[in-house]
Protein backbone atom coordinates (compact mmCIF):
# COMPACT_ATOMS: atom_id res chain seq x y z
CA UNK A 1 0.00 0.00 0.00
CA UNK A 2 1.17 3.11 -0.94
CA UNK A 3 1.54 6.71 1.41
CA UNK A 4 -0.87 8.23 -0.25
CA UNK A 5 -3.60 5.10 0.36
CA UNK A 6 -2.80 5.25 3.71
CA UNK A 7 -3.98 8.93 4.71
CA UNK A 8 -7.19 9.12 5.18
CA UNK A 9 -9.84 10.49 2.80
CA UNK A 10 -11.25 12.77 5.08
CA UNK A 11 -7.47 15.04 5.20
CA UNK A 12 -8.62 15.58 1.14
CA UNK A 13 -12.25 16.75 2.46
CA UNK A 14 -10.98 19.13 4.72
CA UNK A 15 -8.08 20.32 1.82
CA UNK A 16 -10.78 21.04 -0.89
CA UNK A 17 -12.97 22.88 1.58
CA UNK A 18 -9.83 25.32 2.51
CA UNK A 19 -9.10 25.24 -1.11
CA UNK A 20 -12.44 26.93 -2.09
CA UNK A 21 -10.96 29.88 -0.71
CA UNK A 22 -8.37 30.20 -3.26
CA UNK A 23 -11.88 29.52 -5.89
CA UNK A 24 -13.76 32.65 -3.99
CA UNK A 25 -10.66 34.73 -4.81
CA UNK A 26 -10.39 33.80 -8.19
CA UNK A 27 -14.04 34.24 -9.46
CA UNK A 28 -14.90 37.74 -7.56
CA UNK A 29 -11.27 38.41 -8.84
CA UNK A 30 -11.91 37.60 -12.88
CA UNK A 31 -15.89 38.16 -12.57
CA UNK A 32 -15.28 41.96 -12.97
CA UNK A 33 -13.91 41.55 -16.27
CA UNK A 34 -16.97 40.41 -18.57
CA UNK A 35 -18.99 42.38 -16.18
CA UNK A 36 -17.78 45.90 -16.28
CA UNK A 37 -18.69 46.82 -20.18
CA UNK A 38 -22.33 46.33 -18.93
CA UNK A 39 -21.96 47.88 -15.94
CA UNK A 40 -20.25 51.07 -17.77
CA UNK A 41 -23.32 50.96 -20.38
CA UNK A 42 -25.89 50.96 -17.19
CA UNK A 43 -24.26 53.65 -14.87
CA UNK A 44 -22.67 55.74 -17.68
CA UNK A 45 -18.65 55.60 -16.33
CA UNK A 46 -16.01 56.83 -17.24
CA UNK A 47 -12.56 55.44 -16.94
CA UNK A 48 -12.05 56.88 -13.73
CA UNK A 49 -15.22 54.96 -12.59
CA UNK A 50 -14.42 51.83 -14.12
CA UNK A 51 -11.00 51.53 -12.26
CA UNK A 52 -12.67 52.33 -8.93
CA UNK A 53 -14.72 49.11 -9.45
CA UNK A 54 -12.01 47.08 -10.50
CA UNK A 55 -9.68 48.31 -7.63
CA UNK A 56 -11.66 48.36 -4.65
CA UNK A 57 -11.08 44.67 -4.21
CA UNK A 58 -7.51 45.44 -3.78
CA UNK A 59 -7.95 48.21 -1.30
CA UNK A 60 -10.18 45.95 0.72
CA UNK A 61 -7.56 43.11 0.73
CA UNK A 62 -4.25 45.06 1.91
CA UNK A 63 -6.03 46.38 5.18
CA UNK A 64 -8.07 42.91 5.78
CA UNK A 65 -4.36 41.38 5.64
CA UNK A 66 -2.67 43.62 8.03
CA UNK A 67 -5.87 43.00 10.67
CA UNK A 68 -5.94 39.36 10.03
CA UNK A 69 -2.25 38.59 10.78
CA UNK A 70 -3.02 39.83 14.40
CA UNK A 71 -6.14 38.47 15.12
CA UNK A 72 -5.00 35.02 13.64
CA UNK A 73 -3.05 34.18 16.74
CA UNK A 74 -5.72 34.68 18.87
CA UNK A 75 -8.70 33.51 16.38
CA UNK A 76 -7.14 31.12 14.79
CA UNK A 77 -7.37 29.90 10.65
CA UNK A 78 -10.41 28.26 10.94
CA UNK A 79 -11.95 31.34 12.62
CA UNK A 80 -11.00 34.14 10.31
CA UNK A 81 -11.54 31.77 7.45
CA UNK A 82 -15.46 30.85 8.26
CA UNK A 83 -15.07 35.27 8.72
CA UNK A 84 -13.75 35.50 5.48
CA UNK A 85 -16.76 33.13 3.93
CA UNK A 86 -19.58 34.99 5.51
CA UNK A 87 -17.91 38.29 4.36
CA UNK A 88 -17.52 36.77 0.68
CA UNK A 89 -21.51 35.94 0.73
CA UNK A 90 -22.14 40.04 1.58
CA UNK A 91 -20.10 41.22 -1.02
CA UNK A 92 -21.65 39.30 -3.49
CA UNK A 93 -24.92 40.09 -2.46
CA UNK A 94 -24.63 43.72 -2.29
CA UNK A 95 -23.19 43.53 -6.07
CA UNK A 96 -25.87 41.49 -7.08
CA UNK A 97 -28.56 44.36 -5.97
CA UNK A 98 -26.53 47.09 -6.35
CA UNK A 99 -28.64 50.35 -7.41
CA UNK A 100 -26.19 52.99 -7.57
CA UNK A 101 -22.32 52.95 -8.26
CA UNK A 102 -21.27 53.69 -4.66
CA UNK A 103 -23.16 50.04 -2.97
CA UNK A 104 -21.38 48.57 -6.45
CA UNK A 105 -17.81 49.84 -5.39
CA UNK A 106 -18.66 49.33 -1.43
CA UNK A 107 -19.63 45.69 -2.43
CA UNK A 108 -16.45 45.37 -4.04
CA UNK A 109 -14.47 46.38 -1.17
CA UNK A 110 -16.35 44.05 0.84
CA UNK A 111 -15.21 40.88 -1.26
CA UNK A 112 -11.77 42.33 -1.13
CA UNK A 113 -11.80 41.98 2.93
CA UNK A 114 -12.62 38.17 2.06
CA UNK A 115 -9.68 37.87 -0.66
CA UNK A 116 -7.06 39.33 1.35
CA UNK A 117 -8.22 36.89 4.39
CA UNK A 118 -8.42 34.08 2.12
CA UNK A 119 -5.27 34.93 0.94
CA UNK A 120 -3.31 35.17 4.11
CA UNK A 121 -5.06 32.29 6.07
CA UNK A 122 -6.13 29.63 3.47
CA UNK A 123 -2.52 28.71 2.62
CA UNK A 124 -1.21 28.69 5.95
CA UNK A 125 -4.41 26.74 7.05
CA UNK A 126 -3.69 24.10 4.11
CA UNK A 127 0.27 23.72 4.52
CA UNK A 128 -0.17 23.16 8.37
CA UNK A 129 -3.19 21.03 8.22
CA UNK A 130 -0.97 18.64 5.42
CA UNK A 131 1.29 15.51 6.20
CA UNK A 132 4.82 16.41 4.43
CA UNK A 133 4.70 13.99 2.25
CA UNK A 134 1.64 15.24 0.42
CA UNK A 135 1.55 18.98 1.40
CA UNK A 136 3.11 19.77 -2.12
CA UNK A 137 0.15 18.72 -3.27
CA UNK A 138 -2.46 20.37 -0.88
CA UNK A 139 -0.81 23.36 -0.87
CA UNK A 140 -0.60 23.86 -4.57
CA UNK A 141 -4.63 22.85 -4.40
CA UNK A 142 -4.96 26.91 -3.27
CA UNK A 143 -3.63 27.88 -6.35
CA UNK A 144 -5.51 25.29 -8.65
CA UNK A 145 -8.97 26.39 -6.99
CA UNK A 146 -7.65 30.49 -8.13
CA UNK A 147 -7.25 29.30 -11.54
CA UNK A 148 -10.69 27.44 -11.23
CA UNK A 149 -12.34 30.32 -9.84
CA UNK A 150 -11.45 32.81 -12.81
CA UNK A 151 -11.97 30.16 -15.10
CA UNK A 152 -15.39 29.51 -14.10
CA UNK A 153 -15.93 33.51 -14.04
CA UNK A 154 -14.57 34.05 -17.45
CA UNK A 155 -17.56 31.07 -18.45
CA UNK A 156 -20.34 32.21 -16.19
CA UNK A 157 -19.58 35.77 -18.03
CA UNK A 158 -19.64 34.54 -21.62
CA UNK A 159 -23.30 32.78 -20.39
CA UNK A 160 -24.55 35.67 -19.42
CA UNK A 161 -23.05 38.26 -21.89
CA UNK A 162 -25.89 37.96 -24.43
CA UNK A 163 -28.41 39.32 -21.52
CA UNK A 164 -26.33 41.98 -20.07
CA UNK A 165 -27.10 40.36 -16.97
CA UNK A 166 -24.00 41.43 -15.16
CA UNK A 167 -25.82 41.21 -11.33
CA UNK A 168 -25.91 37.64 -12.50
CA UNK A 169 -22.20 37.62 -13.37
CA UNK A 170 -21.42 39.06 -9.72
CA UNK A 171 -23.89 37.88 -7.27
CA UNK A 172 -23.54 33.81 -8.10
CA UNK A 173 -20.44 33.95 -6.26
CA UNK A 174 -23.07 33.60 -2.95
CA UNK A 175 -23.15 30.07 -4.25
CA UNK A 176 -19.34 28.45 -4.00
CA UNK A 177 -19.04 31.10 -0.88
CA UNK A 178 -21.79 29.24 1.28
CA UNK A 179 -20.50 25.64 0.50
CA UNK A 180 -17.07 27.10 1.56
CA UNK A 181 -18.64 28.88 4.88
CA UNK A 182 -20.33 25.60 5.62
CA UNK A 183 -17.47 23.58 5.05
CA UNK A 184 -15.35 25.41 7.33
CA UNK A 185 -17.52 24.99 9.81
CA UNK A 186 -17.42 21.54 9.74
CA UNK A 187 -13.33 21.83 8.99
CA UNK A 188 -11.35 20.79 12.40
CA UNK A 189 -8.46 23.86 13.64
CA UNK A 190 -5.03 23.48 12.96
CA UNK A 191 -3.23 21.71 14.91
CA UNK A 192 -0.37 23.71 14.79
CA UNK A 193 -2.33 26.51 15.90
CA UNK A 194 -4.68 24.49 18.52
CA UNK A 195 -0.63 23.92 20.08
CA UNK A 196 0.36 27.37 19.91
CA UNK A 197 -2.79 28.03 21.80
CA UNK A 198 -1.93 25.61 24.72
CA UNK A 199 -4.80 23.08 23.21
CA UNK A 200 -2.56 19.94 23.14
CA UNK A 201 -5.21 17.02 23.43
CA UNK A 202 -7.35 18.89 20.53
CA UNK A 203 -4.40 18.63 18.16
CA UNK A 204 -3.91 15.44 19.25
CA UNK A 205 -7.49 14.42 18.08
CA UNK A 206 -7.43 16.33 15.15
CA UNK A 207 -3.84 14.84 14.10
CA UNK A 208 -4.69 11.30 14.36
CA UNK A 209 -8.57 11.76 12.58
CA UNK A 210 -5.91 13.33 9.73
CA UNK A 211 -3.08 11.12 9.96
CA UNK A 212 -4.11 7.85 11.28
CA UNK A 213 -1.13 6.44 12.74
CA UNK A 214 -0.67 6.89 16.72
CA UNK A 215 3.37 7.02 16.32
CA UNK A 216 3.21 9.74 13.90
CA UNK A 217 0.84 11.47 15.50
CA UNK A 218 2.83 11.58 18.29
CA UNK A 219 6.33 12.11 16.37
CA UNK A 220 4.48 15.61 15.49
CA UNK A 221 3.20 16.59 18.60
CA UNK A 222 6.92 16.12 20.14
CA UNK A 223 8.02 18.44 16.89
CA UNK A 224 5.43 21.02 17.28
CA UNK A 225 6.31 21.20 21.20
CA UNK A 226 10.07 21.42 20.45
CA UNK A 227 9.60 24.28 17.81
CA UNK A 228 7.54 26.15 20.51
CA UNK A 229 10.05 26.19 22.69
CA UNK A 230 12.51 27.57 20.07
CA UNK A 231 11.38 31.39 19.68
CA UNK A 232 8.40 33.90 20.37
CA UNK A 233 8.02 36.00 17.17
CA UNK A 234 6.75 39.30 16.48
CA UNK A 235 8.04 41.64 14.05
CA UNK A 236 10.51 42.86 15.74
CA UNK A 237 11.94 39.40 15.51
CA UNK A 238 10.80 38.82 12.11
CA UNK A 239 12.76 41.50 10.36
CA UNK A 240 15.57 40.51 12.78
CA UNK A 241 15.76 36.84 13.81
CA UNK A 242 14.74 35.96 10.24
CA UNK A 243 15.98 38.85 8.48
CA UNK A 244 17.39 35.85 6.26
CA UNK A 245 14.24 34.27 5.40
CA UNK A 246 12.01 37.46 5.15
CA UNK A 247 14.68 38.69 2.75
CA UNK A 248 14.75 35.38 0.70
CA UNK A 249 10.99 35.64 0.68
CA UNK A 250 10.65 39.24 -0.62
CA UNK A 251 13.16 38.47 -3.54
CA UNK A 252 10.98 35.33 -4.79
CA UNK A 253 8.01 37.29 -4.23
CA UNK A 254 9.80 40.65 -6.88
CA UNK A 255 10.34 38.06 -8.92
CA UNK A 256 7.21 36.06 -8.90
CA UNK A 257 5.44 39.35 -9.84
CA UNK A 258 8.28 41.34 -12.07
CA UNK A 259 9.03 38.29 -14.58
CA UNK A 260 5.98 39.50 -16.48
CA UNK A 261 2.83 37.09 -15.87
CA UNK A 262 0.36 40.56 -15.19
CA UNK A 263 2.03 42.24 -18.07
CA UNK A 264 1.11 39.16 -20.21
CA UNK A 265 -2.05 38.59 -19.24
CA UNK A 266 -2.82 42.21 -20.43
CA UNK A 267 -1.36 41.77 -23.00
CA UNK A 268 -3.16 39.13 -24.61
CA UNK A 269 -6.55 40.79 -25.42
CA UNK A 270 -4.16 43.47 -27.60
CA UNK A 271 -2.42 40.85 -29.72
CA UNK A 272 -5.73 38.68 -30.07
CA UNK A 273 -7.97 42.21 -31.30
CA UNK A 274 -9.08 41.37 -34.46
CA UNK A 275 -8.84 38.12 -34.64
CA UNK A 276 -11.73 36.00 -34.82
CA UNK A 277 -12.30 32.23 -34.94
CA UNK A 278 -15.06 30.26 -35.25
CA UNK A 279 -17.27 33.33 -34.12
CA UNK A 280 -15.04 33.50 -31.10
CA UNK A 281 -13.81 37.51 -30.37
CA UNK A 282 -10.37 38.14 -29.55
CA UNK A 283 -10.76 38.91 -26.02
CA UNK A 284 -13.21 35.61 -25.67
CA UNK A 285 -10.09 33.77 -26.84
CA UNK A 286 -7.38 35.39 -24.56
CA UNK A 287 -9.90 34.84 -21.72
CA UNK A 288 -10.62 31.17 -22.21
CA UNK A 289 -7.30 29.87 -23.86
CA UNK A 290 -5.09 31.98 -20.43
CA UNK A 291 -8.08 30.05 -17.99
CA UNK A 292 -7.44 26.82 -19.43
CA UNK A 293 -3.46 26.93 -19.77
CA UNK A 294 -3.44 27.95 -16.31
CA UNK A 295 -6.05 25.49 -14.56
CA UNK A 296 -4.64 22.64 -16.85
CA UNK A 297 -1.03 23.50 -16.29
CA UNK A 298 -1.44 23.66 -12.16
CA UNK A 299 -3.37 20.63 -11.92
CA UNK A 300 -0.36 18.94 -13.36
CA UNK A 301 1.51 20.64 -10.54
CA UNK A 302 -0.09 18.99 -8.08
CA UNK A 303 1.19 15.33 -9.26
CA UNK A 304 4.75 16.37 -9.62
CA UNK A 305 5.60 19.10 -6.56
CA UNK A 306 5.72 16.47 -4.30
CA UNK A 307 8.16 14.66 -6.52
CA UNK A 308 10.15 17.17 -8.52
CA UNK A 309 10.31 19.30 -5.33
CA UNK A 310 9.80 22.72 -5.16
CA UNK A 311 13.37 24.47 -6.08
CA UNK A 312 13.47 22.22 -9.31
CA UNK A 313 9.74 22.83 -10.24
CA UNK A 314 10.24 26.65 -9.60
CA UNK A 315 13.72 27.03 -11.88
CA UNK A 316 11.99 24.54 -14.75
CA UNK A 317 8.74 27.48 -14.65
CA UNK A 318 10.53 30.07 -14.81
CA UNK A 319 13.64 28.90 -17.28
CA UNK A 320 10.27 27.70 -19.15
CA UNK A 321 9.08 31.80 -19.22
CA UNK A 322 12.42 33.01 -21.36
CA UNK A 323 11.82 31.29 -24.89
CA UNK A 324 8.06 32.75 -24.73
CA UNK A 325 8.83 36.16 -23.78
CA UNK A 326 11.66 36.42 -26.28
CA UNK A 327 9.27 35.75 -29.04
CA UNK A 328 6.67 38.00 -27.76
CA UNK A 329 9.37 41.23 -27.64
CA UNK A 330 10.69 39.92 -31.26
CA UNK A 331 7.84 38.32 -33.31
CA UNK A 332 4.63 40.36 -31.92
CA UNK A 333 3.41 40.87 -35.76
CA UNK A 334 3.22 37.51 -36.22
CA UNK A 335 -0.43 37.01 -34.70
CA UNK A 336 -0.57 33.07 -34.02
CA UNK A 337 2.93 32.92 -33.18
CA UNK A 338 2.21 35.17 -30.42
CA UNK A 339 -0.74 33.41 -29.73
CA UNK A 340 1.55 30.65 -29.07
CA UNK A 341 4.09 32.53 -27.10
CA UNK A 342 1.19 33.68 -24.42
CA UNK A 343 -0.13 29.88 -24.24
CA UNK A 344 3.54 28.71 -23.76
CA UNK A 345 4.21 31.26 -21.05
CA UNK A 346 1.00 31.16 -18.87
CA UNK A 347 1.33 27.09 -18.67
CA UNK A 348 5.23 27.59 -17.60
CA UNK A 349 3.66 29.96 -14.95
CA UNK A 350 0.93 27.59 -13.81
CA UNK A 351 2.97 24.08 -13.60
CA UNK A 352 5.37 25.73 -11.13
CA UNK A 353 5.89 29.59 -10.34
CA UNK A 354 2.05 30.33 -9.88
CA UNK A 355 1.67 27.13 -7.37
CA UNK A 356 4.64 26.81 -6.06
CA UNK A 357 5.82 30.03 -4.99
CA UNK A 358 2.39 30.01 -2.74
CA UNK A 359 3.59 26.82 -1.08
CA UNK A 360 7.11 28.09 -0.39
CA UNK A 361 6.36 30.43 1.22
CA UNK A 362 4.80 29.76 4.44
CA UNK A 363 6.83 26.50 4.59
CA UNK A 364 10.00 28.37 5.16
CA UNK A 365 8.30 30.42 7.36
CA UNK A 366 8.93 29.12 11.31
CA UNK A 367 5.41 28.26 13.31
CA UNK A 368 5.55 31.47 15.52
CA UNK A 369 6.44 33.78 12.37
CA UNK A 370 4.28 31.85 9.83
CA UNK A 371 1.21 34.05 10.13
CA UNK A 372 3.05 37.39 10.72
CA UNK A 373 5.32 36.12 7.86
CA UNK A 374 2.51 35.39 5.68
CA UNK A 375 0.72 38.93 6.44
CA UNK A 376 3.95 40.66 5.22
CA UNK A 377 4.47 38.62 2.08
CA UNK A 378 0.83 38.77 1.07
CA UNK A 379 0.80 42.67 1.41
CA UNK A 380 3.95 42.80 -0.59
CA UNK A 381 2.71 40.87 -3.09
CA UNK A 382 -0.18 42.90 -3.54
CA UNK A 383 1.99 46.12 -3.35
CA UNK A 384 4.26 44.72 -6.06
CA UNK A 385 1.06 43.85 -8.10
CA UNK A 386 -0.50 46.91 -7.77
CA UNK A 387 2.70 48.63 -8.88
CA UNK A 388 3.33 46.42 -11.99
CA UNK A 389 -0.04 46.62 -13.41
CA UNK A 390 0.28 50.58 -13.17
CA UNK A 391 3.55 50.75 -14.59
CA UNK A 392 3.27 48.16 -17.17
CA UNK A 393 0.74 50.17 -19.78
CA UNK A 394 3.14 53.19 -20.02
CA UNK A 395 6.52 51.28 -19.87
CA UNK A 396 4.68 49.61 -22.81
CA UNK A 397 4.21 53.11 -24.72
CA UNK A 398 7.47 53.96 -24.51
CA UNK A 399 10.32 50.78 -25.32
CA UNK A 400 7.44 48.97 -26.80
CA UNK A 401 7.74 45.09 -26.64
CA UNK A 402 11.30 45.34 -25.67
CA UNK A 403 9.05 44.89 -22.40
CA UNK A 404 8.92 41.44 -22.49
CA UNK A 405 13.03 41.11 -22.61
CA UNK A 406 13.21 42.55 -19.10
CA UNK A 407 10.75 40.38 -18.00
CA UNK A 408 13.19 37.31 -19.97
CA UNK A 409 16.43 38.84 -18.05
CA UNK A 410 15.01 38.49 -14.76
CA UNK A 411 13.66 35.05 -15.43
CA UNK A 412 17.23 33.81 -15.93
CA UNK A 413 18.52 35.78 -12.67
CA UNK A 414 15.54 34.09 -10.63
CA UNK A 415 16.44 30.88 -11.74
CA UNK A 416 19.79 31.35 -10.54
CA UNK A 417 19.04 33.29 -7.56
CA UNK A 418 16.57 30.26 -6.74
CA UNK A 419 19.64 27.55 -7.76
CA UNK A 420 21.82 29.15 -5.47
CA UNK A 421 20.09 30.64 -2.68
CA UNK A 422 16.58 28.58 -1.83
CA UNK A 423 16.63 25.20 0.05
CA UNK A 424 14.73 22.29 -0.88
CA UNK A 425 11.62 21.86 1.26
CA UNK A 426 10.38 18.81 -0.57
CA UNK A 427 9.15 15.33 1.47
CA UNK A 428 10.56 17.82 4.97
CA UNK A 429 8.42 18.66 8.23
CA UNK A 430 7.63 21.81 8.73
CA UNK A 431 9.84 21.68 12.09
CA UNK A 432 12.67 19.96 9.64
CA UNK A 433 12.59 23.25 7.98
CA UNK A 434 13.05 24.91 10.85
CA UNK A 435 16.08 23.26 12.25
CA UNK A 436 17.16 23.84 8.93
CA UNK A 437 17.31 27.42 9.30
CA UNK A 438 18.32 27.10 12.97
CA UNK A 439 21.30 25.31 11.62
CA UNK A 440 22.33 27.91 8.96
CA UNK A 441 22.17 30.74 12.04
CA UNK A 442 24.50 28.33 13.94
CA UNK A 443 27.28 27.62 11.16
CA UNK A 444 27.03 31.63 10.56
CA UNK A 445 27.36 32.29 14.13
CA UNK A 446 30.94 29.64 14.63
CA UNK A 447 32.20 30.82 11.33
CA UNK A 448 35.58 32.45 11.65
CA UNK A 449 35.77 36.08 10.87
Amino acid sequence: MSYLQKIPNIMYVYAIFGGLAGLLYGFDSGAISPAIPFITEEFGLSPAGQGLIVSFLLLGALPAIVLSTSLSKVLGRKSLLIGAGITFIVGSIGCAFATNVSVLIGSRFILGIGCGIANMCSLIYLVELAPPKIRGLIGALYQLSVNVGILSAYIVGASFSASGSWRIMLGIGIIPAAIFTIGMLISPESPRWLMTAGKEERARKVLMKLRGSKKEVEDEISDINYSLKQQTVGFKHLVGQYKKILNMNFILTFFQVFTGINAVVYFAPIIFEGVEINGWSGSNIANFGIGTALVISTAISLFIVDKLGRKTLLIYSIGGQVLPLIGLALFSDFTIFSMVCVFLYVFAFGIGLGPVFWLFIPEVLPLQARAIGMGVITFLQYTLNFLFSYTFPPLLSVIGNNVFLIYAVLSIVACVFIHYKTPETKGKTLEEIEEYWRQQDMEKAIKPA
